[in-house]
Protein backbone atom coordinates (compact mmCIF):
# COMPACT_ATOMS: atom_id res chain seq x y z
CA UNK A 1 0.00 0.00 0.00
CA UNK A 2 2.87 2.40 0.94
CA UNK A 3 4.08 2.41 -2.21
CA UNK A 4 1.32 3.04 -4.39
CA UNK A 5 1.27 6.37 -2.53
CA UNK A 6 4.71 7.33 -2.55
CA UNK A 7 4.94 10.61 -4.05
CA UNK A 8 1.33 11.25 -4.50
CA UNK A 9 0.23 15.21 -3.63
CA UNK A 10 -2.38 15.05 -0.87
CA UNK A 11 -4.34 18.31 -0.37
CA UNK A 12 -5.91 18.02 3.67
CA UNK A 13 -8.38 20.72 4.88
CA UNK A 14 -8.64 21.10 8.38
CA UNK A 15 -5.16 19.96 8.68
CA UNK A 16 -4.41 22.19 11.87
CA UNK A 17 -5.95 19.31 14.66
CA UNK A 18 -7.57 16.46 15.39
CA UNK A 19 -8.25 13.96 12.09
CA UNK A 20 -6.44 16.23 10.09
CA UNK A 21 -3.09 16.38 11.85
CA UNK A 22 -3.29 13.15 12.51
CA UNK A 23 -3.91 12.36 8.53
CA UNK A 24 -1.05 14.19 7.81
CA UNK A 25 1.29 12.08 9.98
CA UNK A 26 -0.03 9.17 8.22
CA UNK A 27 0.22 10.54 4.68
CA UNK A 28 3.81 11.30 5.31
CA UNK A 29 4.94 7.89 6.62
CA UNK A 30 4.01 7.24 2.75
CA UNK A 31 6.60 9.75 1.42
CA UNK A 32 3.27 11.72 0.45
CA UNK A 33 3.81 15.33 -0.78
CA UNK A 34 1.62 17.39 1.54
CA UNK A 35 -0.45 20.54 1.39
CA UNK A 36 -1.84 21.02 4.68
CA UNK A 37 -4.43 23.84 4.55
CA UNK A 38 -6.21 25.29 8.01
CA UNK A 39 -6.76 28.71 9.21
CA UNK A 40 -4.69 28.45 12.09
CA UNK A 41 -1.34 28.55 9.98
CA UNK A 42 0.93 28.59 13.34
CA UNK A 43 -0.19 25.14 13.66
CA UNK A 44 0.36 24.04 10.10
CA UNK A 45 4.11 25.25 10.71
CA UNK A 46 4.05 23.37 13.91
CA UNK A 47 3.05 20.17 12.50
CA UNK A 48 5.33 20.64 9.25
CA UNK A 49 8.59 21.62 11.55
CA UNK A 50 8.67 19.66 14.95
CA UNK A 51 6.31 16.48 13.73
CA UNK A 52 6.61 15.86 10.24
CA UNK A 53 9.89 13.68 9.44
CA UNK A 54 12.31 16.74 8.16
CA UNK A 55 12.74 15.24 4.25
CA UNK A 56 8.54 15.59 3.94
CA UNK A 57 7.69 17.73 1.40
CA UNK A 58 5.04 19.97 2.77
CA UNK A 59 3.16 23.22 1.84
CA UNK A 60 0.99 25.25 4.83
CA UNK A 61 -1.49 27.05 3.39
CA UNK A 62 -3.44 29.55 5.75
CA UNK A 63 -6.78 28.84 4.36
CA UNK A 64 -10.65 29.12 5.36
CA UNK A 65 -12.69 26.93 3.80
CA UNK A 66 -15.62 28.92 3.77
CA UNK A 67 -14.00 31.69 1.63
CA UNK A 68 -14.40 30.49 -2.34
CA UNK A 69 -11.58 32.39 -3.13
CA UNK A 70 -8.96 31.19 0.06
CA UNK A 71 -9.93 28.08 -1.50
CA UNK A 72 -9.22 28.21 -5.05
CA UNK A 73 -6.05 29.95 -4.05
CA UNK A 74 -5.23 26.77 -1.99
CA UNK A 75 -5.49 24.38 -4.81
CA UNK A 76 -3.90 27.21 -7.21
CA UNK A 77 -0.89 27.09 -4.77
CA UNK A 78 -0.28 23.23 -4.70
CA UNK A 79 -1.14 22.81 -8.62
CA UNK A 80 1.95 25.79 -9.23
CA UNK A 81 4.15 24.18 -6.62
CA UNK A 82 3.84 19.90 -7.59
CA UNK A 83 1.61 20.78 -10.92
CA UNK A 84 -0.81 17.94 -9.92
CA UNK A 85 -3.35 16.92 -6.76
CA UNK A 86 -4.09 13.15 -6.69
CA UNK A 87 -5.85 12.84 -2.86
CA UNK A 88 -8.04 15.51 -1.62
CA UNK A 89 -9.04 14.87 2.07
CA UNK A 90 -12.22 17.38 2.96
CA UNK A 91 -11.71 17.19 6.42
CA UNK A 92 -12.16 20.68 8.01
CA UNK A 93 -15.52 21.01 10.25
CA UNK A 94 -16.81 22.06 13.12
CA UNK A 95 -20.17 21.18 15.30
CA UNK A 96 -22.39 23.05 17.76
CA UNK A 97 -24.26 20.87 20.24
CA UNK A 98 -27.66 22.67 21.24
CA UNK A 99 -31.01 22.44 20.33
CA UNK A 100 -32.03 23.76 17.29
CA UNK A 101 -34.20 26.78 18.27
CA UNK A 102 -31.49 27.98 20.61
CA UNK A 103 -28.83 28.46 17.68
CA UNK A 104 -28.51 31.29 16.10
CA UNK A 105 -28.45 31.74 12.22
CA UNK A 106 -25.08 33.34 11.80
CA UNK A 107 -24.02 30.10 13.98
CA UNK A 108 -26.17 27.36 11.58
CA UNK A 109 -24.57 29.97 8.68
CA UNK A 110 -20.96 28.85 10.01
CA UNK A 111 -21.94 25.13 10.56
CA UNK A 112 -23.26 25.09 6.89
CA UNK A 113 -20.33 26.93 5.04
CA UNK A 114 -17.55 25.45 6.59
CA UNK A 115 -19.11 21.67 6.72
CA UNK A 116 -21.14 21.35 3.54
CA UNK A 117 -20.45 24.74 1.35
CA UNK A 118 -16.28 24.49 1.70
CA UNK A 119 -16.50 20.87 0.73
CA UNK A 120 -18.19 22.01 -2.04
CA UNK A 121 -15.94 24.93 -2.43
CA UNK A 122 -12.59 22.42 -2.84
CA UNK A 123 -14.23 20.02 -4.58
CA UNK A 124 -15.44 22.48 -7.38
CA UNK A 125 -11.63 23.76 -7.50
CA UNK A 126 -10.26 20.32 -7.50
CA UNK A 127 -11.60 18.75 -10.06
CA UNK A 128 -10.53 20.44 -13.24
CA UNK A 129 -6.88 19.32 -12.00
CA UNK A 130 -8.01 15.61 -11.68
CA UNK A 131 -9.77 15.94 -14.66
CA UNK A 132 -6.68 17.05 -16.95
CA UNK A 133 -4.83 14.10 -15.40
CA UNK A 134 -7.42 11.54 -15.58
CA UNK A 135 -7.10 10.41 -11.96
CA UNK A 136 -8.03 11.33 -8.48
CA UNK A 137 -9.54 10.47 -5.73
CA UNK A 138 -11.30 12.52 -3.10
CA UNK A 139 -12.18 11.58 0.78
CA UNK A 140 -14.76 13.67 2.22
CA UNK A 141 -15.25 13.06 6.21
CA UNK A 142 -18.79 13.25 6.88
CA UNK A 143 -19.90 11.25 9.96
CA UNK A 144 -22.18 8.65 10.96
CA UNK A 145 -24.25 11.53 11.62
CA UNK A 146 -24.36 11.69 7.87
CA UNK A 147 -27.08 8.83 8.26
CA UNK A 148 -28.71 9.09 11.88
CA UNK A 149 -30.11 12.43 12.87
CA UNK A 150 -28.91 13.03 15.95
CA UNK A 151 -30.79 15.06 18.96
CA UNK A 152 -29.36 18.95 19.30
CA UNK A 153 -27.57 18.43 16.61
CA UNK A 154 -29.79 18.81 13.30
CA UNK A 155 -27.32 21.25 11.59
CA UNK A 156 -24.42 19.81 12.01
CA UNK A 157 -26.34 16.65 10.91
CA UNK A 158 -27.96 18.70 7.87
CA UNK A 159 -24.02 19.41 6.90
CA UNK A 160 -23.00 15.82 6.93
CA UNK A 161 -25.92 14.30 5.57
CA UNK A 162 -25.15 16.80 2.29
CA UNK A 163 -21.38 15.53 2.65
CA UNK A 164 -23.47 11.62 2.14
CA UNK A 165 -25.28 12.71 -0.70
CA UNK A 166 -22.75 14.92 -2.09
CA UNK A 167 -20.32 11.97 -2.16
CA UNK A 168 -22.55 9.51 -3.76
CA UNK A 169 -24.15 11.87 -6.71
CA UNK A 170 -20.16 13.26 -7.51
CA UNK A 171 -19.50 9.26 -7.63
CA UNK A 172 -21.69 8.33 -10.08
CA UNK A 173 -21.25 11.80 -12.07
CA UNK A 174 -17.42 11.01 -12.79
CA UNK A 175 -17.54 7.28 -12.99
CA UNK A 176 -15.03 6.04 -15.73
CA UNK A 177 -13.26 9.41 -15.31
CA UNK A 178 -10.46 8.33 -13.09
CA UNK A 179 -11.75 10.14 -10.04
CA UNK A 180 -13.63 8.09 -7.46
CA UNK A 181 -14.64 9.48 -4.16
CA UNK A 182 -15.04 7.81 -0.66
CA UNK A 183 -17.54 8.92 1.79
CA UNK A 184 -15.94 8.04 5.78
CA UNK A 185 -18.55 8.01 8.25
CA UNK A 186 -17.26 7.65 11.30
CA UNK A 187 -18.58 7.58 14.79
CA UNK A 188 -17.18 9.66 18.03
CA UNK A 189 -13.62 10.42 17.50
CA UNK A 190 -11.21 11.36 19.96
CA UNK A 191 -10.81 14.81 19.15
CA UNK A 192 -10.89 18.64 20.33
CA UNK A 193 -14.54 18.68 18.67
CA UNK A 194 -15.67 15.90 21.34
CA UNK A 195 -13.33 16.90 24.16
CA UNK A 196 -16.02 18.04 26.26
CA UNK A 197 -18.52 14.62 25.83
CA UNK A 198 -15.70 12.42 26.20
CA UNK A 199 -15.09 13.94 29.45
CA UNK A 200 -17.91 12.65 31.12
CA UNK A 201 -16.30 8.86 31.93
CA UNK A 202 -19.54 7.04 31.62
CA UNK A 203 -20.89 8.67 27.94
CA UNK A 204 -17.23 7.66 26.83
CA UNK A 205 -17.35 3.75 27.97
CA UNK A 206 -20.58 4.14 25.84
CA UNK A 207 -19.65 6.01 22.62
CA UNK A 208 -16.94 4.16 22.43
CA UNK A 209 -14.44 6.87 20.52
CA UNK A 210 -12.02 5.74 18.00
CA UNK A 211 -8.51 7.74 18.11
CA UNK A 212 -7.69 9.95 15.16
CA UNK A 213 -4.78 7.73 14.27
CA UNK A 214 -7.15 5.33 13.76
CA UNK A 215 -9.36 7.01 11.46
CA UNK A 216 -6.35 8.70 10.07
CA UNK A 217 -5.05 5.42 8.89
CA UNK A 218 -8.10 4.02 7.57
CA UNK A 219 -8.64 7.48 4.93
CA UNK A 220 -4.91 6.80 3.69
CA UNK A 221 -6.08 2.53 3.21
CA UNK A 222 -9.14 4.24 1.27
CA UNK A 223 -7.12 6.28 -0.80
CA UNK A 224 -5.84 2.69 -1.96
CA UNK A 225 -8.56 0.42 -2.01
CA UNK A 226 -11.14 3.55 -2.84
CA UNK A 227 -14.29 2.17 -1.32
CA UNK A 228 -17.58 4.32 -2.29
CA UNK A 229 -18.40 4.66 1.38
CA UNK A 230 -17.25 4.08 5.17
CA UNK A 231 -19.23 3.12 8.16
CA UNK A 232 -16.50 3.14 10.86
CA UNK A 233 -16.80 2.16 14.58
CA UNK A 234 -19.31 -0.42 16.16
CA UNK A 235 -21.43 1.36 17.74
CA UNK A 236 -22.57 3.23 14.44
CA UNK A 237 -23.13 0.19 12.43
CA UNK A 238 -25.52 -1.44 15.24
CA UNK A 239 -26.97 2.06 15.35
CA UNK A 240 -27.83 2.23 11.65
CA UNK A 241 -28.90 -1.32 11.35
CA UNK A 242 -31.49 -1.15 14.57
CA UNK A 243 -32.56 2.18 12.56
CA UNK A 244 -33.33 0.82 9.60
CA UNK A 245 -35.32 -1.81 11.17
CA UNK A 246 -36.44 -0.60 14.10
CA UNK A 247 -36.64 3.25 14.02
CA UNK A 248 -39.50 4.17 16.78
CA UNK A 249 -37.18 2.39 19.03
CA UNK A 250 -33.88 4.22 17.59
CA UNK A 251 -35.74 7.15 18.43
CA UNK A 252 -36.95 6.32 22.56
CA UNK A 253 -33.07 5.06 22.65
CA UNK A 254 -31.61 8.20 21.45
CA UNK A 255 -33.82 10.59 23.42
CA UNK A 256 -33.17 8.75 26.32
CA UNK A 257 -29.60 8.69 25.95
CA UNK A 258 -29.67 12.69 25.38
CA UNK A 259 -31.94 13.25 28.18
CA UNK A 260 -29.63 11.29 30.89
CA UNK A 261 -26.64 12.80 29.11
CA UNK A 262 -26.37 16.12 27.90
CA UNK A 263 -22.84 15.85 27.25
CA UNK A 264 -21.67 18.68 24.92
CA UNK A 265 -21.32 22.59 24.70
CA UNK A 266 -19.99 24.50 21.89
CA UNK A 267 -17.18 23.07 20.03
CA UNK A 268 -15.05 24.34 17.31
Amino acid sequence: MDQKLKDKTVLITGASSGIGWATAVAFAKRKCRLALAARRVEKLQELSQKVLPPDTQTLEIPCDVTNAEQVKWAVQKTINTWERIDILINNAGISDYRPFMDQDLSTIEKILNTNLMGTLYMIHAVLPMMKKQGSGHIVNVASVAGHLGVPNMAVYCASKFGMVGLTQALRMELYKTGITLTALCPGTVATPMAEKALRNPKLAKRLRPKSADQVAELIVKSCVTKPPEIIYGEIPGTILKLTKFFPRLTDWLTYTAVKIYRPFGKSN
